[in-house]
């Protein structure tokens, strides 16, 4: 058992009710509070049982752990039910307690007090949870209107009660999800709002339509038809889908299809609810990179000390030898190699720690202009012609001018190399009151998805002499200056590297 996610079991045992009743809501920026939860305790409920049970199951993970938190969430369900709860009152207290835990590992992974892979193993835990909270309050809710069901006939009231939790249920649908219906030949038939506006497409242009409108190509065939398969045979589908907007944006998406089946067993129809994750993939992407640039620091301190001292030993023999009638040649290829040693070491230092980075007040367009007049020739020679648009005020940020000259130098080289049959450049330079963005777009070959997300990994390369540290250091350094990198590309349309920085106070004039 991992002593960190027991010592998070602990810290989760001592959350209180009181904790999440004062943070927003999804649905507005009131409290939630209900006069209505007195009548259930629901305060010293959730405070004395819903954490503690969390907590408990994460200490030990067991069988006995996880039925007693089953049992309890069965107990607080016909609780709510009975006092008058609706569903989407419900769903808005899971999703508060959720948030009280993350506030805790956020703390906890900020203070370093757990590692990463504990972080995710513990998201991984909570997740699992919570589906298991939804799905038993999910199914208590069902036994409720499948009993109001069999009332309708007896009571007119009861009809109209079930309309309106049906509304609610509409409506927390709606609000909260990005949700659609599917027909038996999975036509869409109806999307909402949210679905909608994040594909960029019309209730008009989407009804009528197969889901492949907004595929990515990024997953393969046989992931879509494990899908089919699954809710074909009337069982629910969960899994993270990467789509595609009108507009070419790509999301990652929490995706649950759920099955409508007839009296014969046959799907008929399904829905599909959906969640934007993106922001979540790519943070966990990013601090992925970040372990990794991190493993790199230790060893580059490391090899530079117990590397650069022999080679400077090799080098002086070679020399000598080269002085005593050694063959030119061979002599001068010994050298190189070693000057390419050497280099890659240079590389490397970028991440040692310390390392000591003097900033100074930086002029962007001036960097980029030298990088340009530095490559141009090169760039002329490969038909290859370089457009820019600086804006007419000085772009200044705080940096180390050569590093960053470095960062531009490897960019710019490499769109001139994925063009070998020619082509265009474009450089761009924007600010806003928030950030100062680069933009080097190419026309060259282009990489796949699974290429650009390995970008700035150690010794990855699409180059055939290439050794992948120019983007590994470039990634750093823009880190160091506390930038970020973004990566577009498509496979023979070309590549687009944004660059951004915080936009300071003052622009140099």
């Amino acid at each position: 058992m991992n002593n960190q996610i027991e010592y998070i079991g602990r810290k989760i045992k001592e959350l209180s009710g009181d904790k999440f009743q004062r943070i927003k809501t999804p649905i507005g920026e009131e409290n939630f509070y209900n006069p209505l939860f007195n009548e259930v305790d629901f305060p010293n409920i959730s405070e004395e049982n819903l954490f503690i049970h969390i907590g408990e199951f994460l200490i030990s993970q067991d069988v006995k752990h996880k039925n007693n938190l089953i049992s309890f969430v069965e107990v607080l369900g016909h609780k709510l039910i009975k006092s008058k709860a609706a569903l989407d009152q419900s769903i808005n207290f899971v999703y508060l307690t959720r948030c009280s835990i993350m506030d805790v590992l956020e703390l906890e992974i900020h203070e370093k007090r757990i590692s990463i892979d504990s972080f995710f193993e513990v998201i991984k835990i909570i997740e699992y949870l919570y589906q298991l909270i939804s799905k038993t309050l999910l199914n208590i809710y069902n036994e409720e209107l499948s009993f109001i069901k069999h009332a309708l006939d007896e009571s007119k009231e009861d009809l109209k009660m079930t309309l309106r939790e049906l509304a609610d249920l509409e409506r927390v649908l709606n609000e909260a999800t990005i949700f659609a219906i599917t027909g038996r030949e999975d036509n869409i038939l109806y999307a909402n709002d949210n679905f909608c506006n994040l594909y960029k497409y019309t209730r008009e242009e989407l009804v009528g339509r197969k889901h492949d409108i907004y595929s990515s190509n990024f997953h393969p065939p046989s992931f879509f038809n494990e899908i089919w398969e699954t809710i074909q045979g009337g069982e629910v589908w969960k899994g993270d889908i990467l789509n595609q907007a009108k507009d070419g944006t790509k999301y990652w998406l929490d995706t649950t299809i759920i099955p409508f089946v007839d009296s014969n067993g046959e799907r008929y129809k399904h829905i599909s609810i959906q969640y934007d994750i993106t922001e979540k993939r790519n943070a966990e992407e990013a601090l992925r990179k970040t372990e990794k640039l991190a493993m790199i620091g230790e060893l580059a301190a490391g090899i530079a000390h117990e590397i650069r001292n022999p080679l400077t030993t090799i080098r002086g023999f070679v020399q000598l030898l080269k002085n005593d009638g050694l063959d030119p040649h061979y002599a001068n290829t010994f050298l190189d190699e070693i000057d390419r040693i050497n280099f890659i070491v240079s590389e490397f230092m970028v991440f040692a720690r310390p390392h000591q980075i003097y900033f100074s007040d930086c002029n962007i367009k001036s960097i980029l202009t030298s990088v340009i007049n530095f490559l141009e020739p090169e760039a002329i020679l490969k038909n290859v012609y370089i457009e820019y648009k600086f804006p007419i005020e000085e772009i200044v940020i705080s940096g180390e001018k050569n590093q960053l000259k470095q960062v531009f130098l490897n960019l710019l080289k490499n769109s001139i190399e994925a063009m070998p049959n020619g082509g265009k450049i474009y450089i761009l330079i924007e600010r806003t009151a928030q950030d100062i963005s680069i933009t080097i777009k190419d026309e060259g070959i282009g990489m796949e998805t699974d290429q650009v997300k390995k970008l700035g990994e150690p010794f990855f390369t699409t180059k055939q002499d290439g050794n992948g540290l120019g983007l590994m250091v470039s990634y750093k350094i823009i880190q160091n200056h506390k930038g970020t990198i973004q990566v577009n590309s498509q496979l023979n349309q070309g590549t687009t590297f944004i660059i951004s920085f915080r936009s300071p106070t003052k622009t140099k004039n």
